[in-house]
């Protein structure tokens, strides 16, 4: 439970302001409400780089509801933990977009290589942009983004793309009682699960976006 004293400590945090869509694709500068913040997101909190570990809900005992954050430090890896009323917003920080490879995971940490370059990186696995339901469609070989702030502290999350494309393993059969679905449960050959039409078959291929973890067609 929240203590009500604790909301006078919510840090500072800017109004609302519509940010045109061209500008949040590629400055990658916007602002979300607390409840739309996610795991790997950097945040400018205070004028210092968060990065966004975990979310939970709570309330204040007036009704009110409070979303409390994890962070991680960009730089120095400190966690600490701020509460934030529903209707805060916060600052996501300006990114420079960067395509890298997925290798392998090993000691909690992700490796990726530039394939312009060939340098490898080590990212960690709590910089991940999504949390552990998109950590499931993650597999070898797949292009991923790679987000820095430059010149320092430079890399610090990574991220899946848009969409992939993944081979159906199984699809669940329709049980007499949801005759009229038109969607079912499917398993992808890496494991991940997602609904797809009834005339998806096990063996073909499809494209999931990956924003929203939903079936987009076939491949």
């Amino acid at each position: 439970m929240f203590r009500i004293a604790a909301l006078a400590r919510i840090p500072r945090v800017l109004p609302m302001a519509r940010v045109p869509a061209s500008l949040a694709i590629h400055s990658r500068w916007y602002q979300v409400s607390p409840n739309s913040a996610r795991p790997g997101m950097v945040i400018d909190l205070n004028g210092s780089p968060q990065i966004v570990v975990s979310k939970d809900h709570g309330g204040t005992g007036r009704g009110q509801a409070v979303i409390k954050l994890t962070f991680k430090h960009a730089v120095t890896g400190a966690r600490s933990q701020e509460r934030f009323r529903s209707n805060d917003s916060l600052e996501v920080m300006l990114l420079v977009q960067k395509e890298y490879q997925f290798l392998y995971t090993a000691d909690n940490k992700a490796h990726l290589m530039n394939m312009q370059t060939f340098e490898e990186l080590a990212m960690d696995m709590d910089a991940f942009e999504g949390g552990k339901d998109k950590m499931a469609f993650l597999e070898d070989g797949m292009n991923v983004t790679v987000q820095a702030l430059e010149p320092e502290p430079g890399a610090i999350s990574w991220r899946l793309p848009p969409k992939h494309t993944y081979k159906v393993a199984a699809v669940e059969s329709r049980v007499a009682r949801d005759k009229g679905a038109t969607y079912l449960p499917a398993t992808l050959e890496n494991g991940a699960k997602v609904s797809v039409p009834d005339f998806v078959k096990p063996g073909e291929t499809i494209v999931v976006d990956l924003e929203n973890a939903t079936y987009a067609g076939r491949a």
